[in-house]
């Protein structure tokens, strides 16, 4: 890229809006009541000629949160193409006599994020039974056997503890199953009592220690489970509101095989013997939708699982390892044959949650003017004011002006996408606001009214 000072050059003789139209606004922007402890960095580069138009601390590092996942996506989406499907082979050892598998089962994963997935319509268990049913298997006399790597649990080693826990500390196995969460159900008591489970809704492994109140001043759910992925114990902290009722909490789940396996036994015998490898014969394949439509659905809803899942996936095509670090070496092989500026960014994960992670708003946006043109990464991004995520930034005048993924934690809310101006210019864009400790909402709504002078920039 150019130098600012030639830009500014540039945008005094070729541009039909003024730098101080740009200048003007991002000062309105920033100097509100509420950004007085934040650190804001934007960026803006005309999608016609390549050229920053302005930035703003746009070379500094911000935290991305699900910002992120526009690398992962997009990156994905070049290199394994928008057709590209995973595949879970399952595989059966032995003869079938007496409608009883005398042998085993093995089920070979790809990684793929989606199977039974309530984002999805991919029963893979059904599938999985009217196969045995096809084949006259109503017992098995042998084992029920996973492909799996050493590393097999696979949470990014960068993840807060009392992230990975929970629902959105999810990590991505080569197998995984149910979006590898659970629900507890817990019975409600009066305030200061530890709450009773009624329900666990997915067969897990763990062992729970309840640290748990139900608390008036606190309604609904303020719990977290921590425990590390590779350990069988949880323990739950913090409160559920108070009453008589049901109070639903979620738990991200390291043993999608054990939960499969189980479901299994619910419909057909499994006696575990012999764990026999040999001359095996395929049941059937599993394929999952293309890539394209899983690539919209993570970045419509910001599916953690789904983001990791694709990063993992990179590592396991070009490095046969189905693992975070061999994702995020293919990943920063992939910026540096772009010529893009590899120290803008830091990687530590494909979803974001990390926060060691670290992204400039102006790599943000030129990677963004590199992929505008691909119609399967562009049409991934919700609308403003109508889809996904971004049917929050509902400010009247960018409604459908807008294409974009949110990133948001506590003290942060970034936007980066595309941007269309009324007076025809299209922009990539990245606004990053960080340690700001406003709500969100309040955020939110300035950022759409920046967004809005934008849009209606006069030319002159």
């Amino acid at each position: 890229m150019k130098s600012f000072l030639h830009l500014i050059f540039l945008q005094f003789f070729f541009s039909s809006v003024s730098l101080a139209q740009w200048q003007d606004a991002y000062e309105s922007f920033v100097n509100k009541e509420s950004f007085s402890s934040a650190y804001i960095g934007v960026s803006f580069v005309d999608l016609e000629t390549g050229e920053l138009i302005f930035e703003a601390n746009g070379s500094r590092y911000f935290y991305p949160a699900s910002v992120q996942k526009l690398l992962v996506t997009a990156a994905a989406l070049q290199l394994l193409g928008g057709d590209y499907q995973y595949a879970t082979n399952v595989y059966y050892t032995g003869t079938i006599q007496d409608n009883s598998l005398k042998g085993s089962l093995i089920i070979e994963a790809s990684g793929d994020p989606s199977l039974n997935s309530t984002y999805v319509s991919y029963d893979f268990l059904k599938l999985l039974l009217l196969e045995l049913e096809k084949a006259g298997i109503k017992k098995i006399e042998g084992s029920i056997i996973f492909n799996k790597q050493k590393n097999q649990h696979n949470t990014p080693a960068t993840w807060l503890f009392e992230d990975i826990g929970n629902y959105y500390g999810v990590g991505a196995q080569i197998f995984n199953y149910k979006d590898n969460l659970y629900s507890i159900n817990f019975r409600q008591k009066q305030n200061g009592q530890v709450p009773s489970i009624e329900k666990i809704d997915v067969a897990i492994p763990y062992k729970f220690s309840l640290q748990l109140e139900c608390s008036d001043a606190l309604k609904g759910d303020h719990a977290f489970i921590m425990g590390a992925p590779f350990s069988l114990e949880r323990e739950i902290r913090g409160t559920i509101g108070s009453g008589t009722g049901i109070q639903v909490v979620k738990g991200a789940n390291a043993h999608p095989d054990f939960s499969l396996e189980e479901d299994i036994k619910k419909s057909i015998d499994v006696l575990i013997t012999s764990s026999d490898k040999a001359n095996r014969k395929l049941l059937f394949s599993g394929q999952s939708s293309v890539l394209k439509s899983l690539v919209r659905l993570c970045n419509y809803e910001s599916i953690n699982l789904f983001a990791e899942a694709f990063l993992n996936t990179l590592g396991l095509e070009f490095k046969q390892r189905y693992e975070t670090e061999s994702g995020i070496e293919i990943l920063k092989n992939f910026v540096n044959q772009l010529n893009l500026k590899s120290k803008e960014l830091i990687i530590k994960d494909g979803s974001g949650l990390s926060r060691l992670n670290a992204l400039s708003p102006n790599f943000a946006s030129e990677w963004l003017y590199h992929f505008y043109k691909n119609e399967d990464f562009r049409s991934s991004l919700p609308v403003a004011g109508e889809s996904g995520t971004l049917k929050y930034l509902n400010n009247p005048n960018i409604k459908g002006k807008i294409l974009a993924k949110s990133g948001s934690a506590e003290g942060v809310v970034n936007y980066a996408g595309y941007l269309y101006a009324d007076n025809s210019k299209k922009y990539a864009f990245s606004i990053f606001v960080n340690n700001a400790f406003a709500s969100k909402s309040a955020i939110r709504r300035e950022i759409g009214i920046y967004l809005e002078q934008l849009i209606k920039l006069k030319e002159e």
